[in-house]
């Protein structure tokens, strides 16, 4: 076991890539809570990963079509600093904790299918984005004994959260002619009046504290490793701010059939009258906007890591991830101009279990490798496709030029299944996806004495 106590500081990129950078639901990064067990009195890390999730629909309410990619890609960073000793140590953390961003604009339209979200307005979702960031502190106290060390590990992380969301309306306006002639005329015609708009919002949360607690137990004659780290929920319920509803076009009538007609067609002579009561196109409305509630969930993980040859590592890795607790998200916007709206985002996810298992292989004092194949049970239920199976290679490389520093570098590839969503299951419209690729990068540096 010569080497196996450098791979377990060193090439465990592939582990972690399969098992934490793309797991399930909205997962980014993880606290690296691993620099806890670096040798010395200070080390500090950063790191980058890039994860490319290429799906997109093959279906929308029963239309084949070429759609695109509606994921968008992202990057995860993260950067940990580590004081103590063999006793006692603790470390800061910092990462993107949970994320996603998709854009539908390359649905039929312009944005998914119609949804009511109030008597009046109906919405397509164009586009929808948000980020919590974590910040960390996790110490580590352990037991040296003639069995091994014993380590208990706890602290507090701080998140926050932000959404943008971005999609066009129809408002029925019918409403506002009540008791007039145009009303009337509306009425024996079965018609309404529609004004097109587009809402754009930008909601924020304060940060609100959650915790950490685990335990380890380490072997260093075999390189053995096992550890176990629980992750509190933290619920984000005042997710308050701004955003502004745009006047995209002209008001239209829409006849009992469906048929759409511009308002000079309809009214003739008293189409100035009519547009003179409607806010012109271009006008911009301030409106104050809120979602109901983020959950960042709880997690549990297990990392096993141990030496079996000389210089060689076995890697493993298991999570569980609280993910029933998203149900939907509701974006709520508000004016005294235009009344309250809202878009609902079904999930109605189940639990999530992501397991991957690797070997680790150092070639010299410098150079160390991994492997890992990765499976993360999907989320979705039938009223989202986004988050199917998943399985996954990952790979990567460290180098140790000297005792102070450490280069690491990694690749993923994954393999999403083919899934669909319906409207029996929760979901809103009708899709489908089919078979999809991830794909994943990562790299990070290391300076320790």
């Amino acid at each position: 076991m010569r080497n196996a106590s450098r791979l377990l500081a060193g090439a465990l990129v592939a582990s972690a890539l399969s098992s934490t950078a793309f797991a399930g639901g909205f997962q980014r990064g993880t606290a690296d809570t691993d620099i806890l067990y670096e040798k010395g009195g200070f080390s500090t890390r950063a790191g980058v990963t890039y994860i490319a999730p290429l799906r997109g629909f093959d279906t929308i309410n029963g239309n084949s079509g070429d759609y695109g990619d509606y994921t968008g890609r992202y990057v995860i960073p993260s950067a940990a600093i580590y004081f103590g000793g063999d006793a006692f140590g603790c470390a800061g953390t910092a990462t993107e904790s949970f994320a996603a961003e998709a854009d539908y604009t390359g649905s039929p339209g312009g944005a998914l299918p119609s949804q009511v979200s109030s008597a009046v307005t109906t919405s397509r979702t164009r586009s929808i984005e948000f980020d919590s960031q974590e910040f960390a502190a996790t110490c580590r106290a352990s037991l040296n004994t003639d069995y091994g060390r014993f380590s208990l590990l706890g602290g507090v992380f701080f998140e926050d959260f932000s959404f943008e969301g971005s999609s066009f309306g129809e408002r029925n306006l019918a409403a506002s002619f009540a008791g007039t002639p145009v009303a009337a005329l509306l009425a024996a015609r079965g018609a309404s009046i529609f004004l097109p708009t587009q809402a754009d919002v930008d909601p924020e949360g304060d940060f609100k504290t959650g915790y950490r607690i685990g335990a380890a137990y380490e072997l260093p004659d075999i390189a053995l490793r096992a550890q176990v780290i629980y992750r509190s929920e933290v619920k984000h319920d005042d997710v308050t701010g701004s955003g502004t509803v745009t006047i995209t076009d002209s008001a239209f009538v829409r006849l009992a059939n469906g048929t759409q007609l511009s308002i000079p067609t309809v009214f003739g002579p008293a189409a100035g009258l009519v547009n003179s009561r409607l806010p012109a196109a271009g006008t911009i409305i301030p409106v104050a906007s809120s979602i109901n509630e983020a959950t960042s969930p709880q997690y549990l993980t297990v990392n096993l890591q141990t030496g079996i040859a000389e210089g060689t590592l076995l890697l493993a890795n298991f999570r569980w991830t609280d993910w029933s607790t998203n149900n939907e998200v509701i974006s709520t916007i508000t004016s005294p101009l235009i009344g309250t709206s809202s878009a609902i985002q079904p999930y109605y996810w189940r639990d999530g279990y992501t397991a991957s298992l690797g070997i680790g292989r150092a070639f010299n004092e410098m150079i160390s490798g991994a492997v890992s194949v990765g499976y993360d049970r999907g989320v979705s239920t039938g009223a989202d496709t986004t988050y199917t199976d998943l399985y996954t290679l990952s790979g990567g490389f460290s180098l140790k030029p000297d005792k102070s520093t450490e280069f690491r570098v990694g690749g993923l590839v994954g393999y999403w299944t083919a899934d669909d969503q319906t409207i029996d299951e929760g979901g809103y419209f009708n899709a489908s996806v089919g078979d999809d690729v991830v794909l994943g990068a990562s790299a990070s540096f290391k300076f320790t004495f």
